[in-house]
């Protein structure tokens, strides 16, 4: 591509006539070209030069509908005709689409993102972009329009809540991270010098939005958590098409246990059965009276795909306690969650999942450290490592087996998820000096133990078993009654 692109129009010209001379002399450099000829560098030089181009480009183009979505819909004059309107076209959409011939998605891309990225015009005033930085690199052909989209709509998320020069330090760290560019604006910032792909950048996102709005995470994930959803596809070409998406714990879980059987180095073991070992804090499980069943029942009124999506779940952590389930490390596939000492004394911030890009609210750290099936790796202050692993917060193997025998399953009136797929819970939480015992302990499902702290469950331990009382809206009565336990406990005179 030796051909310089360069216009020798005069300054009269304006830009229309310029474009038009630079894409004919464009057009001339790569008429004829063969990348399949070229030496090996010099086809990286060429798809690197490319690249180069067409990020300027880009960087233009959302600049150019940007400006021309602002003017579509504006009136004129006094008038009552808009630019659409005279151009014959519904709407900036339809006029944007008419002249570009791209997609309506590609459109509102371009919009969206040139809305943070350039000058805006407001009461007759120019006023900066939302993310100053962002849009010079992205003019500049510095950054593509992914890595930009990232960074502006990531940042966006966490406007409101972000201290404003902290918001500006992660931009311009966002941006050295994605250029590359090392000089005197990007001296000191952390990462710069080396450029990152987009989908990096999308990680490194996830690490500024928990940064900059740590107790945002919590909420946030409640509401996608809402949203979790697995469904079936038409039966095409011999197999069903599955739809959904889950949460960032259910995602390390995947991510975990798929690791296992699809490491080169994983193995396969048979384990021998374990032998008898002793129950600890059994006490107060004799002379129990046997009360009837209760008529309290909590309909599970979520719709079908959020149920399949905690069945999925059920069904991987059963195989990743299987035997004969794949080995990692010489033992089962198990989750590794790391917490900060700090944020986990302070009861805010974020935990992180290997293998997923997303934080998880220390509500969920909690709730999977109770549960089990997770190694908690705390850091100190300093990043040191203070503890990896907390044998004190979970159960043993014969303490889980004499809860489930006890309980025969979830203890909420009207769950009838089974024992093998329930999750431990401390009654007295293990925070507020709750032993990991026999007598603490309870099965709950999933759902329930997600849900214990609102959902206006309550459990008590009385004489060595589970009580509830569930809330108004299910029980009105306000009655602590028997929880529902194995069948095996109940009278049959």
């Amino acid at each position: 591509m030796s051909q310089t692109l360069s216009s020798d129009t005069d300054a009269d010209h304006n830009p229309v006539d310029q474009l038009a001379h630079i894409n004919e002399l464009l057009a001339k450099a790569l008429t004829g070209l063969t990348y399949s000829l070229q030496e090996d560098a010099e086809s990286l030089a060429l798809m690197d030069g490319l690249e180069q181009l067409g990020r300027r480009l880009d960087g233009a183009r959302v600049a150019s509908t940007a400006d021309v979505a602002r003017r579509a819909d504006v009136e004129y004059d006094g008038g009552t005709d808009t630019l659409s309107e005279r151009m014959g076209c519904t709407g900036k959409l339809d006029l944007i689409m008419s002249v570009t011939h791209v997609s309506v998605r590609e459109v509102k891309r371009r919009i969206s993102l040139g809305a943070l990225t350039s000058v805006r015009s407001e009461v007759g005033q120019l006023r900066p972009a939302v993310f100053p930085t962002v849009s010079a690199a992205l003019a500049a052909g510095e950054i593509g329009v992914d890595s930009a989209e990232i960074i502006a709509k990531g940042l966006q998320e966490v406007i409101r809540q972000a201290d404003p020069s902290d918001l500006h330090l992660a931009e311009r760290v966002l941006v050295a991270n994605a250029t590359g560019a090392l000089n005197a604006d990007t001296a000191g910032l952390p990462g710069a010098g080396i450029a990152l792909p987009a989908d990096r950048m999308r990680v490194l996102m996830h690490e500024w939005q928990a940064r900059l709005d740590p107790d945002g995470i919590a909420p946030q994930e409640e509401a996608r958590e809402a949203k979790s959803s697995i469904s079936f596809g038409s039966f095409e070409r011999g197999l069903y098409r599955i739809f959904g998406g889950v949460t960032p714990d259910l995602r390390g879980e995947f991510e975990t246990y798929f690791a296992s059987r699809l490491s080169a180095r994983a193995t396969v073991k048979f384990l021998p059965t374990a032998g008898q070992t002793e129950l600890d804090g059994t006490e107060g499980s004799e002379g129990s009276e046997v009360v009837p069943d209760t008529e309290v029942v909590d309909i599970d009124r979520r719709p079908a795909g959020e149920k399949r999506a905690d069945i999925l779940r059920d069904m991987v952590r059963e195989a990743a306690r299987d035997p004969k389930a794949g080995v990692m490390g010489g033992s089962a596939p198990t989750v590794t969650v790391h917490v900060n000492a700090v944020d986990l004394n302070a009861g805010r911030g974020v935990g992180w999942i290997d293998g997923v890009e997303a934080p998880v609210s220390l509500t969920t750290v909690d709730q999977a450290l109770c549960s089990g099936g997770f190694i908690p790796v705390l850091f100190g202050p300093n990043n040191e490592v203070l503890r990896v692993g907390d044998k004190r917060r979970a159960f043993s193997p014969a303490m889980t087996k004499a809860i489930m025998s006890r309980d025969g399953g979830c203890i909420i009136p009207g769950c009838d998820i089974p024992a093998y797929w329930t999750e431990l819970h401390h009654v007295k939480s293990y925070a507020q000096g709750g032993k990991t015992e026999v007598a603490n302990g309870v099965c709950l499902c999933y759902r329930h133990h997600h849900a214990i702290d609102t959902s206006g469950w309550q459990i008590r331990m009385t004489h060595g078993r589970p009580e509830v009382l569930g809330p108004a809206w299910i029980d009105p009565s306000q009655t602590w009654r028997p929880a529902q336990n194995h069948r095996a406990n109940r009278s049959v005179s």
